[in-house]
This record gives C-alpha cells, structure tokens and sequence, in this order.
C-alpha cells in the first residue's frame, strides 16, 4: 500500500522568463495490433505561457532505419487538421497535453529503440545546464522476441507534471498499468539529449538514484530545499513470464522525462484513509468505499485511476466532490480474462480546492484477481489406484488473454482438510501435500479432469487415507484457488502387512524376525468373493536388505478353502542375519491360484551406531507403508546382563548416548511406534531392531599446540616454544610430535617426539646440503591416549639472513698477508658461480666455490697475472624457505703484486 502526495494543478509562482519556451515532460509508449505491426504514441506536455511554439506533427523514429511523421490527435481540429477534439489544455495551468500517433511494421523480430527527439526544453530548469537550449529527448525500446508473446508497453495513468512544496518530503508514482500483466521495474536515470544522456545532468538535492522503489514505482523524495524547476527521468522496464516456466525475460522499457514544480506552500494535502491490499475471485462482486478530508475546509474531489477501470467489464468509482470530507465507493466484478498472476494497481487521488497553492494526495492498493478453485471433487479407489474426478471451475476457458493451461493434483497421505487464506493461490509446501500429477489440454480440447494416481506406477499403499486437492493454472503462470480437500483410501480386498519385528539378533543360525498382516475384508466394497472365489491363499515373501533391487523368495503358505477361514496371520522367520543385515517382508494374496494382490514391502528397522570420545551416536532405518512417529532408545543394564532398560523417546531416526565410559561395550535396541493413516486399522503398532553393541573410543584429537618460533642468525639455531594443549583445549594429550621441512613446500617430516608434556621448547640446529641454514618450516602437534593427532593446520616458517660480500683488493705476492681473494665471513650460501676478466675482457679465473680462493694466476697459463684492476660477476645461490634464490654481485679487484709493480 503506498501513499502518495503530489499535486497536478500547477500554478505560476516563477518569473517570466522561467517559463520561456516548450517541452516539460512526455513519453514514448506502443501497442501491439498484428504481427510486427504497432501503433506509437508520442505524449508530450507543453508550456504555454509566453510561448507560441507549437507542434501539430513530430518526428518518430522507429529504431530500424525507418522514421515517419506523427500528426497529434488531441485537441480542436482547427488548429491542427489532424487532430479530434479531445483533452488538450490541462488543469495544470499553462500546461498543454500534446497526443501523437502513428504506425509501423517492423521487419521482424529484434531489439528497437524509439525516439523522438524536439529542439528546446523550457527554460529555467535548475538541474539541467541552460536547459532553453538542451533538446528534449524520449526513448522507448521495443522488443520483438519470437520466442514471447507479443507485447503492448505499460500505460502511465499519472500525467508527469507535479508539484512539490519546499521542505516537504515529495511522492509521485506514475501508474503504470501494463495490458500484458507483465512484471514492471523502476529506477531512477538521466534525462537525455541528442540522443545521449545530458552532460552535467544532476538529480535534484536530496534525491538519490535509489529514492525509487524498484517493484512499486514510488518516488520519495525528502525533500525539496528551495522553489525551482527540475526534471527527472523514470526508467520503466518489463520483464514477462515464459509459459510454464518461472523465467522472466526483458521484454521493453519507457524511459519518462517529468517535471517537478517546487514552491513555497502554506497549505496542506488532503489526506486518505489507508487502504489494505486485497483481492478478488474472477465472478464475484469487489465493494469498499474509500473516505477523503481536508483539514483546511476545502472542498475535495475524490477520484481514481488504474489498470481496472480501462478493462472490460471495467471497474467504476464515480468522482466525488464534498466539502471537507468525502466517501467513494468502489465496484467491479472482474471477467474470467482478467486473472493475472500480477496484481492491479489502484490509484485514489484526492484533490483540494484551494485557490492559490491546489494540492493532492494519493492512496495506492494493490488487487488480485484470482481464479476460482476447481469444485466437485471424488476419489473412488481402483485397485492399487485412486481415481481423483473434478468439475473445471467457471474460469475454464481455453481461449483469451490468460487461457486455463491445465491442473496440479496435490497429495498427502493423511486427511487433512487445509483450506487456504485470503488471497493465498495454489498448494504451498508448508501444508504438507505433495504435487503427483499435471494435466494440461490438447490443441483440440480443454484439459481433462480426471486422474489417476498409482503413485508413479509403484501403487498406493493398503491402510493409507490419501487426501487430494486440485489447483487449475493459467497461461501467464497464475493459480486458481485450492479446491477443498476429498480423502479416499484403497478397498481392503488384498492383506495389510503390520509388523516386521526382530525378536532375536544373531548371524544366519540364531536370528529371528516376526511378520504380521490383516486379513482382507470380505464385505462390500471391499473383496468380492463372487468375482474372487475360493480358494486364497497367503505366501510370505522374503529379501535380505531394504533398498535397491531386492530379490524376493516365499518362504511360507497358508491355503484356505474358504474365505470366513482367513485370519489375520503372523509369521516367525528363523535363521536370519538380523545382526548384519534389515530384511523386507511382502504378502501375496491368491484367490483361485491367481495373484490378487500383495501388501506393500515392510522392511524391519535397522540399527547402526558410530562411536566417539564417551559417546555412541546411533541411526536408524526402515521402509514401511505406515508412518512411524515416535521411537523408544533401550539399552542393556547392567552391562552384560541382557536386560534392556527404556532410556529415552525421540521422534528423530538419531540419538546420542553420551556421558559414556571409553573401552566399555554398550548394547542398545530401538522399538518404533508408528500407525497407518486409516483410523479403522489396529495402531499403535510397535517393531523392534535388532541389539546394537559398540564401544566408545576418543577419535577426536587434541588440538593442536600454539607454536612461536625464534631464529637467530648468529648462532644459527631455531628456538620453537609452544603452549601444553591440556592447559586449555585439551585433558588428555602425551606426547608432542615436531614437525619440520627445509622450505615452505615441501612435505613436513618428524624430526622429534617427547612424552614429557612439560617440555615445551625445542632447539633445532640442521645443516642443508651441509650448509649451516635455519630457514624452514615447523609444526607441533598433539597425541592423546588413543593415539589420536592434532590436525596440523597452522605451520610457522622462517627464513635465512644471508650474507656475502667480496673485497675489492688483494695481494697474491706469497707473503701469506692477503695472498688469495677470498669473501668476507659469508653464511647461508649454498654455491656461488664466479666469473673474472681482466681490463680486455679475457676470462682469467672461475668457480664454484663460495670460498673462492683465487691466488691471481692465470687458471689458462697458470701464469701471475699483471697488477690491475679485474672484473667480477658473481652469482650466489642463497638458502631461503622459499628455496634457492641467486643474487648477481657485479663489481671490481684490484690485485697488487709488489714484485711485479701496477698495471697502468
């Protein structure tokens, strides 16, 4: 529901020369009429005062290359010869309504811009730069999707022209009705000129792009701070539903230039009692009244607009005027073609009378048209069938706007009499129903309404009240109402399988299972004995397992000569693996050596279990045609004893036993309670598992350590520290695991385990590749008692402080004082690759060595090499956590050899 006050009836409070020239606001909207052929309505609103400009014909572009002159069509034909007398001169003053119309056939399908495009704005526009001079400029786009329906753009039923009061906060809303029902999006964008956005464009203070509600179109803007003119631009988009998808697809938009007034007001708007939503079946009658006043004692008019009143049968709301307070009131009983899955909105304006500053308000409601529900349900068992028959409801057309498309035939498998909500369409999931069948009509004819429903070929089950509803749906994806409920369940002419109980747990030798079932009925309309005569028989078929392909064998018969001989039957299977395996039981009804029928499969319950740090975890599973609702936990106390104590109920198939003693056995078993929906049979009915023992055990680790590392450089050594886990994540760790990897990816390897939970330091010293190196990378972990490890998830890596450097001098004249060129004291340096020339660039010396030891000779003539200056680049191959990294030294030697002098 949106409120909305605005005011249509503008009044000169500005200078002359505000008002200079044309254009004020206008759009671009089309009508589909056959094929690619549509009808282009140019709506554009005009100043007056001061003005002789005028426009009897526009120019329309179509967006395909094609352009065509529109002649206006409102307003008196002597001053333009095509037009008719219609409205042409507003209520707004100095405002005039200008209609134009053309047609054009599109080529075919594809994406069209239209446009239109009049030299001169007004003037005075304070948000557009020198508006006097910026064209004004509509779009509209046109899409003509084969794949969609065809489609007619919105109608805006709110003129554009406005007025605002300063320091009022401001709502307009435009009204848009869409022919089509399609989904409308609104945003807020920039007005155009020359075809492009206009430069310098700005939204009036106060406004923001996001001051419009996307999905109602309501503008609030709070508020306006000064009386000027502005202008804003509102950006319709459509987006319509693919048939029998939940899909939306673009289909159009209308791009809306509009003109605010702001002025200084000393009145206030009428307002508008609010309004609730609501909706209405297709067919019936829709009446409220809608109560208007004024608190300044003016006169209001009360009067609406909105997608009903332009249908047909249309919606009436006869304008009213009274004298401070007014009462409308409000009809229509809406057509089977005007269902839609959008609601229609309903716009009630109120307007006062006063003569210097008019002002009105608006009260918006949304109304949904609703199909009725389909009527006259029955459900008559057949076999292992149900057979649902309907009546199509009055809204059952195949043809029009929004033809019935077909049913949904909901189920659920108890008798429930849902009925829905106001305004509430279709079977929601919360209700519990189930969707198990669609139907939809030919070319030819409607849908049917009959169905039969045999659980997706796999039968309904004996003893089940089944309950149905029905749901029509239409062509634009909207509901019906639901139908009331009908219940049926299958004739008793076939065996109901009760019980699949495990009386004793044991491999093949000692395992014991008892199955139970009813016995058919023999009364009308149950079995008939004449159409089934003498003699039945029973045979009591066995799988092993519950799930999946399941091979069934007899392993026991009962005959009767006659049918008051039938009982009802239990049968005790022996030699079962109850311990390992759940087994699934099913009854074949014979009458004359032929198959009648058979119950449906019951599988026992079977019970798992999963053990943990002082606790067993058990689950449970059967497959049975009743529904079990509450199952007991028994478990053996004392321990050993074989008696077992009740210890808890859940209606879950999980429970945990915690609280437990590691290392010791536990044994449990677990009894259903369930009943079959049909209140005639026997309930509770009650099956057991087979015993389940298991032992808990501590498989979760502790967590692990928080670890620091501290290298130092200069004694090359890693210092680790790490917090005793029992301390405050843990009770029950023993050991610590130290974890170690001389780069960061490489796998972490154990270097070191202690058993003393007090020690938490380590020192590691490690050589690699026989260099001193401290970089890597260490984790701690944590072993508990039942040897369970902390997952390493946090590791800390540190790195080496490399260090090499070269002299520039040495002399290698044999007086033992700096007679080789050496580095200076290096570390963590794995290799180095050494290259030196003399001044003409002849390789003199090389290595590998990071000690170099370079005695100046030649390493060619073995010879000493002259005094001089020697060049040097040299790579070295630093120890880092990440691995190798190199370093290129490049740079000079001077070597000095006294016996030889310097080489100049």
């Amino acid at each position: 529901m949106k409120k909305i006050f605005l005011s249509l009836i503008i009044v000169l409070v500005a200078s002359v020369s505000a008002f200079a020239t044309h254009n004020r606001a206008g759009e671009i909207t089309y009508r589909w009429i056959s094929g690619y052929t549509y009808e282009i309505t140019v709506t554009t609103y005009s100043n007056t005062y001061a003005t002789t400009a005028d426009r009897c014909e526009l120019t329309v572009y179509f967006g395909d290359g094609d352009s065509a002159v529109a002649p206006r069509t409102n307003g008196p034909s002597m001053l333009c010869p095509t037009a008719h007398d219609g409205v042409m001169f507003l209520t707004v003053a100095n405002t005039k309504l200008n209609v134009y119309r053309t047609a054009h056939t599109y080529a075919g399908p594809n994406n069209y811009v239209i446009t239109m495009e009049d030299p001169n704005r007004n003037a005075g526009i304070c948000n557009i730069p020198n508006s006097v001079n910026t064209s004004f400029f509509l779009r509209t786009e046109l899409v003509i999707n084969p794949f969609l329906d065809p489609n007619s753009s919105p109608v805006l039923l709110n003129p554009p022209i406005d007025q605002a009061c300063v320091g009022e906060c401001f709502e307009h809303n435009p009204g848009a009705f869409d022919p089509d029902g399609d989904s409308l999006y609104y945003s807020l964008t920039t007005c155009y000129a020359n075809g492009a956005p206009i430069f310098g464009f700005s939204l009036p203070p106060n406004m923001t792009y996001e001051s419009i509600d996307h999905h109602t179109g309501d503008l609030l803007w709070c508020s306006p701070d000064r009386i000027c003119q502005y202008n804003i631009a509102i950006l319709i988009q459509e987006w319509k539903l693919l048939s029998n998808t939940h899909h939306r697809y673009y289909a159009g938009s209308i791009l809306r230039d509009m003109q605010i007034d702001v002025a200084a007001c000393a009145n206030t708007p009428p307002t508008i009692t609010s309004l609730p939503d609501t909706c209405v079946v297709a067919g019936t009658p829709l009446h409220f009244t809608v109560h208007a006043s004024d608190a300044e004692f003016n006169a209001v008019t009360l009067s609406a607009t909105g997608g009903p009143f332009v249908l047909s049968p249309a919606a009436t709301f006869p304008t009213v005027t009274a004298m401070n307070s007014v009462t409308g009131n409000f009809n229509w009983t809406p057509a089977c073609n005007e269902i839609q899955l959008l609601p229609y909105l309903v716009t009630f304006k109120a307007e006062d009378s006063n003569p210097i500053t008019p002002l009105v308000s608006f009260e918006s409601m949304f109304i949904k048209v609703i199909a009725p529900a389909p009527t006259g349900l029955t459900a008559t068992p057949s076999g292992s069938s149900i057979v649902v028959n309907w009546t199509a409801p009055a809204c059952s057309a195949t043809t029009g706007n929004n033809p019935i498309k077909g049913y949904m035939i909901y189920r659920k498998e108890t008798c429930d009499p849902w009925v829905h909500s106001p305004c509430e369409t279709g079977v929601p999931s919360y209700t519990g129903y189930t969707l198990v069948g669609t139907l939809t009509g030919t070319i030819s004819g409607p849908p049917p309404t009959t169905f039969t429903d045999n659980n997706g070929g796999l039968g309904l089950s004996h003893g089940i009240d089944y309950s149905y509803i029905v749901v029509a749906y239409y062509s634009d994806g909207s509901q019906s109402y639901a139908s009331t409920n009908i219940c049926a369940h299958l004739v008793r002419d076939v065996p109901i399988i009760t019980n699949v109980s495990v009386m004793a747990t044991g491999p093949d030798a000692t395992g014991m299972i008892w199955t139970h079932w009813l016995k058919p009925i023999g009364v009308s309309p149950n079995l008939d004995t004449i159409v089934n005569p003498p003699p039945y028989e029973y045979r009591l078929m066995k799988a092993q397992g519950a799930t999946g392909t399941l091979s069934f064998t007899q392993i026991a018969s009962y005959n009767y000569p006659a049918f008051w001989q039938l009982t009802d039957t239990g049968f005790v299977s022996t030699g079962v693996n109850t311990q390992d395996s759940s087994y699934t039981y099913r009854v074949d009804f014979y009458s004359n050596g032929l198959l009648k029928g058979s119950t449906h499969t019951a599988s026992s319950v079977f019970l798992s279990s999963a053990p943990s740090a002082n606790k067993v975890s058990l689950s449970w599973q059967e497959y049975v045609p009743w529904t079990n609702n509450l199952f007991y936990i028994y478990k053996e106390i004392p321990h050993a004893s074989g008696t077992f104590v009740l210890i808890d109920s859940t209606v879950a198939h999980t429970y945990a036993d915690s609280g437990l003693v590691n290392g010791i056995n536990y044994c449990y078993k677990v009894k259903s309670s369930g009943a079959y929906s049909d209140t005639t049979l026997p309930r509770p009915l009650y099956n057991m598992s087979q015993i389940k023992c298991e032992t808990p055990v501590d498989i979760v680790p502790p967590c692990q350590p928080t670890l620091a590392v501290t290298p130092d450089c200069g004694i090359m050594q890693n210092v680790l520290s790490w917090r005793n886990p029992n301390t405050y994540c843990s009770t029950d760790a023993v050991q610590y695991n130290i974890y170690f990897a001389p780069t960061n990816d490489q796998p972490l390897l154990l270097i070191y385990s202690t058993n003393n939970m007090n020690d938490t330091t380590y020192t590691h010293i490690y050589n690699y590749e026989g260099v001193p190196s401290i970089a890597g990378c260490y984790a701690v972990t944590a072993v508990d008692s039942f040897a369970n490890e902390s997952v390493i998830v946090n590791k800390i890596c540190v790195d080496n402080c490399p260090e090499y450097e070269l002299p520039n001098v040495f002399t290698p004249n044999n007086d033992n004082i700096n007679d080789l060129f050496i580095p200076l004291p290096y570390r963590y340096v794995k290799d180095i690759d050494i290259k030196i020339y003399d001044r003409w660039g002849l390789l003199m010396f090389e290595s590998t060595d990071p000690n170099i030891l370079w005695n100046g000779k030649s390493q060619d003539t073995k010879q000493p090499c002259v005094d001089g200056t020697y060049y040097y680049i040299c790579k070295v191959n630093e120890i880092h956590v990440e691995g190798i990294r190199q370093r290129v030294l490049k740079g000079f030697v001077q070597l000095i050899n006294t016996k030889n002098g310097p080489n100049h």
